[in-house]
């Protein structure tokens, strides 16, 4: 407590001159059902640019954020990439990780990010270089493993990779308990992306929420589920490998071609919009849920191709890691226009809004009872 106190002494007084005396408050985030993480927060409104200038401590005094708002919500712990409703970043904004390391290093323009951007490892590695143009990719893009070796050397433009390879990605497959007692008949084909943090090359990443984590708990549905896996630092959209995957998969297993089904979380709700928009012939009905759209130019330009997609979307209103905004713009394109269309805007929930719609029934049953002869 020593420590805190000094830093804030310290701050105060080389402030005074130019911004109003800094108000200092505990913040609290829970980051799992068993994990709290306190805060110490600094806030001061800067006279001259009128932004309120923000400062997160760890509880050892180390400093884990500083950073710029035009409009800010003090109760709120926010991920960086995130503007929670009243939320809009605008200027330098610095992590770093509790070892004191620098953890990412960027700028935001009217709440999105803008220009370079830098991550660190916690050892201190470089993670990844990247340049902005109003919240999507846009310039070179690079990545590095944390042995030091670089994965990814690419370049975007509004956030669509211009230099796609054409690849293929593991998978995980679960068959229904009655596949082989029939040689000829068809089955239905739930397609599940995961979100950020399964992304890699150990398939048993995936078993950690989702379907997968309801096969591994021992339960049984009435349809093949197959789980691809994306590479570590890249996004469902990065690399073409879904004709890879579909073309894969449709010659290996007996699918009911007119039964086909895409989902996912976070990062795979992203994924589940973008592959669909691509290829909507392929799908009898959709679930995304959470995921961000505005980081990618090529949903919002095709989403029209999702007019006749039974679609059903999630998104927890107080998720602070994907705004609430991120679906509910998207929804509000098909509104009125696609007459399959469901959106759960749930007021309490946010980001792990998936652990309470995977677990059910209902999720499933929505799903399969839609045909893809019946949008011919």
């Amino acid at each position: 407590m020593k420590r805190i106190a000094a830093v804030l002494s310290i701050l105060f007084c080389l402030g005074r001159g130019q911004a109003q005396e800094a108000e200092t408050q505990t913040l609290r985030q829970a980051v799992s059902n068993r994990q709290t993480i306190i805060y110490t927060r600094v806030i001061s409104r800067d006279d001259r640019t009128h932004l309120f200038h923000v400062r997160d401590y760890y509880e050892n005094g180390q400093i884990q954020m500083d950073a710029f708002y035009a409009s800010f919500d003090k109760r709120v712990k926010e991920d960086y990439q995130c503007n929670y409703r009243s939320n809009t970043k605008e200027g330098p904004y610095t992590e770093w990780h509790r070892n004191g390391r620098k953890k990412f290093e960027g700028r935001f323009k009217r709440g999105r990010l803008s220009g370079a951007s830098t991550d660190w490892y916690e050892r201190g590695q470089k993670e990844a270089e990247q340049n902005w143009l109003d919240g999507q990719l846009h310039g070179r893009v690079r990545y590095w493993s944390e042995k030091g070796d670089l994965q990814f050397d690419s370049t975007s433009a509004h956030g669509m990779n211009q230099h796609r390879r054409n690849v293929s990605y593991r998978y995980l497959s679960y068959l229904p308990k009655d596949y082989e007692a029939d040689a000829t008949r068809k089955w239905p084909l739930v397609i599940y992306l995961h979100g950020g943090s399964d992304r890699g090359t150990d398939l048993k990443k995936l078993y950690s929420s989702g379907i997968p984590d309801q096969v591994y708990r021992g339960r049984e549905f009435p349809f093949i589920m197959l789980a691809p896996q994306c590479p570590e630092h890249l996004r469902w959209e990065t690399d073409d490998w879904f004709e890879n995957f579909y073309k894969e998969v449709t010659a290996k297993y007996r699918i009911d071609f007119d039964r086909v089904y895409l989902t996912g979380p976070s990062l795979g709700g992203s994924g589940t919009w973008y592959i669909a928009a691509r290829y909507p012939k392929i799908f009898a009905a959709i679930a995304p849920i959470c995921g961000f759209t505005s980081h990618l130019g090529y949903i919002g330009k095709h989403i029209s191709r999702l007019l006749d997609m039974p679609v059903w979307a999630f998104h927890g209103k107080l998720d602070t890691v994907v705004p609430f905004e991120e679906t509910e713009r998207i929804v509000r394109r098909l509104e009125g226009e696609n007459r399959s269309l469901r959106f759960s805007a749930e007021p309490d929930v946010g980001h792990w809004i998936h652990w309470q719609v995977y677990p059910g029934r209902e999720i499933y049953d929505w799903l399969l009872r839609y045909d893809r002869r019946s949008r011919k």
